[in-house]
């Protein structure tokens, strides 16, 4: 028998947000999966994930299935998602979508291609303040402490801090395609937080792509899911 892939899952919506992106599905799970709950879902298990420890395995199923429920809520018929090149997703003909997940959820959205170029999602938990050392050395420079500051002041350097790494990440999946390469953190900087709550604004640095010049602007959606977990998406 061949369970329901949307069962047990919720939306999330991004309100408020100047490019339209579908609510994401989110789906929690454990690493306890089995080759066999691959097979109740209807769902592939290359042969690379099935070598893989359990949590690798909980993580692909549970991305998979939330991608599929997005999928279908924007047409698709698709039933299953494989791997494509650079181990990224391959989404259906006239769809892009992206997934991301932490420890215990996993999130995807999916669009069609007639109306964004690419987007990008991403889920973290807020970091520990002992962690903010190697984000700040990592994925965040000086130049950007300026705008996060209002943010900080109403949750938290950790929060704050973590959003804006999110936010490159969601940028990074939503261009990755079109950009064709990889491109590290300090290709696109934060240059502003907004006021409403619910978006910022990332800056390109330099050259990416002939139609992703360096001085583009993209916004990035967000939303504080629980005390301890932020959601990003980044649509264009």
């Amino acid at each position: 028998m061949t369970i329901d892939a949307v069962s047990g899952m919720r939306r999330v919506a991004f309100e408020n947000f100047p490019v339209s992106i579908p609510p994401a599905f989110v789906l929690p799970f454990d690493a306890t999966h089995t080759e066999a709950n691959f097979d109740e879902y209807g769902i592939a298990c290359p042969l690379s994930v099935l070598r893989s420890l359990p949590k690798r395995q909980a993580e692909y199923l549970a991305g998979r299935r939330a991608a599929i429920a997005a999928l279908r809520e924007q047409g698709s018929s698709a039933l299953d998602l494989p791997i494509g090149p650079r181990r990224a997703p391959a989404w259906p003909l006239g769809y892009t979508g992206s997934i991301s997940h932490t420890s215990s959820i996993a999130v995807a959205v999916a669009m069609r291609t007639c109306r964004v170029q690419g987007v990008g999602i991403d889920i973290e938990h807020i970091v520990t303040p002992a962690a903010l050392e190697a984000l700040l050395a990592t994925a965040i420079d000086a130049t950007e402490l300026a705008p996060l500051t209002t943010i900080a002041r109403r949750l938290g350097w950790a929060f704050a801090l973590t959003l804006a790494f999110s936010a490159k990440e969601s940028f990074y999946k939503a261009t990755a395609a079109t950009v064709g390469r990889f491109f590290d953190f300090s290709a696109v900087r934060i240059v502003d937080c907004g006021i409403g709550g619910s978006e910022l604004k990332v800056e390109v640095t330099q050259p990416l792509a002939e139609n992703i010049p360096s001085g583009m602007k993209f916004a990035v959606g967000y939303v504080q899911m629980d005390q301890y977990t932020i959601l990003t998406s980044c649509a264009w």
